[in-house]
């Protein structure tokens, strides 16, 4: 059975603005801002033709923790928003989650299965999650033939 913070992940959709930063052909940042905080969403190609990594930053300002907390459900919508705008452009062939913390694996989970169909449409099949102490990754596979060219 979902917990609360689960159920309410699972429901509720917003939407950021984000701004783009290509720093090279293998690393790209956006960033957006929920209620004073800055959240960066980094993805990078580590190695020629390999996975691209998914990892993001919250910079917290001056929010109160009441406010963290009814952000946070805002700042993971944000950072899945960037996710898909980046499959959608980029088409990348593998693109990986890494948690370390169990709860931000437990966040990633939640919002990867409620985003499993819209990346499905985008030719993505979602892979995991992988256990290696003490990590948990997932993959979202491309599963049609990217349109990328660089």
């Amino acid at each position: 059975m979902p917990t609360f913070a689960e159920s309410i992940a699972e429901s509720f959709h917003s939407e950021v603005d984000v701004k783009w930063d290509l720093k090279s052909a293998t690393h790209a940042v956006a960033t957006f801002e929920v209620k004073g905080a800055l959240v960066t969403v980094d993805f990078e190609q580590r190695e020629p033709g390999g996975a691209w990594h998914v990892a993001f930053n919250t910079l917290r300002g001056e929010m109160t923790g009441r406010e963290l907390v009814t952000s946070a459900f805002r700042i993971f919508n944000g950072v899945f928003q960037v996710v898909k705008e980046f499959t959608e452009t980029r088409e990348p062939e593998i693109l990986v989650f890494i948690a370390k913390d169990e709860d931000l694996a437990a966040i990633y989970e939640t919002y990867l299965r409620r985003e499993v169909a819209s990346l499905q449409e985008l030719g993505y099949r979602l892979e995991g999650p992988h256990k290696v102490d003490p990590y948990t990754e997932w993959s979202l596979r491309c599963v049609k033939p990217s349109g990328w060219r660089e």
